[in-house]
């Protein structure tokens, strides 16, 4: 069966995601955490599986072993009884064997038991169980209140997931794209952003993340307070954020932009402290470009035409191609607030020489061309 389409009880019943569970297996570890890397969408089941296998097995090695003892010399006593041909070495040899096989006999029903356990926990926890989905399409932001009273600005292209749990037992959010978090302190529930290459952990307080599938860079930005990052592709690697502080760590895979099922390896920072960390340094009008967005501002420093067109695609919601490979690596600074496209086009074409058509459809593409 496809991993795409594995569901728990799939999951329990895979040798190479047992494997993972345990970590017996290098190579079945590494296969599952890229795979979680490459289907963040299926980082909870994935996450909800290793959970219960944990929970069920050391149910079951706490059980009563006793009880289980004395079943197993009771069987053997019956099998004493029974008469056997009167040969000591004969019948030495063949009761090693009924032992070997009473043994795998009962861990057999053992592995029979969990399956069964899980399955019925697995399945009446999932009737009540209620995946809400908040969604920012290109071109436009959510505002959201969390049930914990946690605000949530959703940038464009954007969306973050919680369950019903939400708030009461736990505050899990799953995020793939931008948003900034404005969190209800609570010092008995840590709220958590899990994304693909990054967990950030915070108490009260209030930080950008920003996590956008099929791009190198995943950063996470604090404004007030103290978060905990954990960097997935590191180790697990943990690191205090302060505020004025981000955290940008590029991606030890990523997925490449002309074939996004393909994951091309990098390198990871030879001093990962120095490399990662950095200060938000605020403009001459005192904005922060990393939450900018917010302010419906979109500010560029000496950025890629390559990097400002995957921003200016989400603010407008629009589709642009470049015919000309040499206008990808123009750089252009700039703040710009609440402009429309034409005018940020206009801006860019008068500080380097380029050609831009505008095609209707479905979704306007735009056109670049020198």
């Amino acid at each position: 069966m496809s991993t795409d389409k594995m569901e728990v009880t799939d999951l329990l019943a895979d040798e190479s995601f047992l494997n993972y569970c345990k970590g017996s297996s290098p190579e079945d570890v590494a296969f599952w955490k890229t795979y979680i890397i490459e289907n963040p969408d299926r980082q909870s089941i994935v996450e909800y599986a290793k959970e219960n296998f944990i929970q069920l097995f050391n149910v079951l090695a706490v059980a009563d072993m006793d009880e289980q003892e004395t079943r197993l010399k009771n069987s053997l006593n019956q099998l004493d009884s029974v008469p056997t041909v009167d040969i000591n070495e004969f019948e030495e040899r063949k009761s090693k064997k009924i032992i070997r096989l009473l043994i795998k006999i009962t861990a057999a029903a053992a592995v029979l038991f969990v399956a069964i356990l899980f399955t019925f926990n697995y399945n009446n926890l999932t009737k009540n169980r209620t995946i809400k989905t908040f969604v920012a399409a290109y071109g436009e932001k959510k505002n959201i209140q969390l049930p914990d009273g946690t605000v949530v600005i959703l940038n464009a292209g954007s969306k973050i997931e919680i369950n019903e749990s939400f708030g009461v037992s736990t505050r899990n959010v799953y995020l793939e794209g931008e948003a900034f978090f404005d969190v209800k302190h609570n010092v008995n529930l840590p709220f958590i952003v899990h994304t693909s290459a990054m967990d950030v952990k915070a108490l009260g307080t209030a930080f950008n993340v920003k996590a956008y599938l099929n791009e190198k860079i995943t950063e996470t930005s604090l404004i007030r307070g103290l978060v905990e990052v954990t960097l997935k592709e590191a180790n697990n690697r943990v690191m205090l954020l302060y505020p004025n502080q981000k955290i940008e760590w590029e991606h030890l895979m990523v997925k490449t932009a002309n074939n996004p099922s393909s994951m091309v390896s990098q390198k990871a920072p030879l001093n990962i402290v120095d490399s990662l960390m950095k200060k938000l340094v605020p403009t001459d009008d005192g904005d922060i470009k990393e939450i900018a967005w917010k302010e419906n501002k979109l500010i560029f420093d000496d950025d890629l035409f390559g990097d400002v067109a995957i921003s200016l695609e989400r603010w407008y919601g629009i589709k642009i191609e470049f015919k000309d490979d040499t206008i990808r690596n123009y750089r252009f600074t700039g703040t710009f607030e609440k402009e429309d496209l034409h005018t940020m086009l206009d801006f860019f074409k008068e500080s380097r020489h380029f050609n831009y058509k505008i095609e209707p459809g479905d979704i306007l593409t735009v056109n670049l061309s020198k």
